[in-house]
């Protein structure tokens, strides 16, 4: 089964902040256009492997990142479930 993590965001600003913390440790991650099941508030998303959830996490506790939710992905298509984790 297909996993992965978002991050949304309240601002372009936000996400574009959160993509610099995330290159300059090293976390792969890809900014997306935010799907519409999700949220229409800000444009831009980051997806982000799983194993990496605890690290974000970390990076918002200390203020490093501001986002709106984080998601848990899994499945695709019609099969596709989506869950708030933070």
């Amino acid at each position: 089964m297909k996993e992965y993590c978002l991050i949304t965001f309240e601002s372009v600003n936000f996400a574009m902040q959160a993509e610099s913390v995330l290159k300059n440790e090293g976390i792969y991650h890809q900014v997306i256009p935010t799907p519409r099941e999700i949220t229409l508030s800000c444009g831009l998303s980051i997806r982000f492997n799983v194993d990496n959830v605890e690290k974000i996490k970390t990076f918002v506790d200390n203020k490093k990142i501001n986002i709106k939710k984080i998601y848990i992905v899994k499945g695709s298509g019609v099969d596709k479930s989506i869950e708030v984790l933070k």
